[in-house]
């Protein structure tokens, strides 16, 4: 063996190293972009060529104490790496993995939000809670004070009203409206068409 070998050797474990180290980065990047979903499948790909750089690295000759020690720091690096991707990888298949569980309650909550925000009841909801506003407004913009008003007051007041117009007038579908008529607030119901 040459002399001039072994400088050539140690600087090309320093590239590897490098290298490796680079690698081992994009490696854990790749893992988190599977974890959040991005990419479909895990980087096996590239994890079986981590560890086969690593079985070189540590076969290869001419370390000195520096290079010896920045290739155990990296391997175990990998190490800790791999045993959290494993963890996370048995947590997503058992479903206890926290960040899809957090996804999964989000979506439900947003179904539950869209079956609510569709139905005929939650519309009626706010269709009164929208004309109650607006009696409202007009009552302070008349100049006479909401004092005692209640939303439940005037929601069983509304129910009533629709009540009695429908006996009266025989029509199922009403449209309320808020009116002022000679400085006073009104409520008005018409038969919706």
């Amino acid at each position: 063996m040459k002399a001039e070998d072994k400088p050539l050797n140690r600087r090309q474990l320093d590239a590897d190293l490098d290298k490796f180290e680079g690698d081992l980065s994009r490696l854990r990047v790749l893992y988190e972009q599977h974890f959040l979903d991005i990419l479909p499948q895990p980087p096996d790909k590239e994890r079986k060529e981590i560890v086969a750089a690593i079985r070189q690295m540590l076969r290869s000759p001419f370390k000195t104490a520096a290079v010896k020690f920045r290739l155990k720091s990296l391997v175990t690096r990998y190490q800790t790496y791999a045993t959290y991707w494993e963890r996370v990888i048995k947590q997503r298949e058992e479903g206890t993995y926290d960040k899809d569980r957090f996804k999964a309650e989000l979506r439900e909550k947003m179904l539950e939000n869209s079956a609510k925000t569709t139905s005929p009841r939650n519309k009626a909801e706010q269709g009164i809670v929208s004309l109650f506003n607006s009696y409202e407004d007009a009552l302070r913009k008349t100049g006479a004070a909401p004092k005692n008003l209640n939303y439940e007051t005037f929601k069983k007041s509304l129910i009533d009203k629709a009540k009695h117009y429908k006996q009266e007038h025989g029509t199922n579908k009403l449209h309320f409206k808020v009116a002022v008529r000679d400085g006073k607030v009104i409520i008005r119901a018409t038969p919706k068409e």
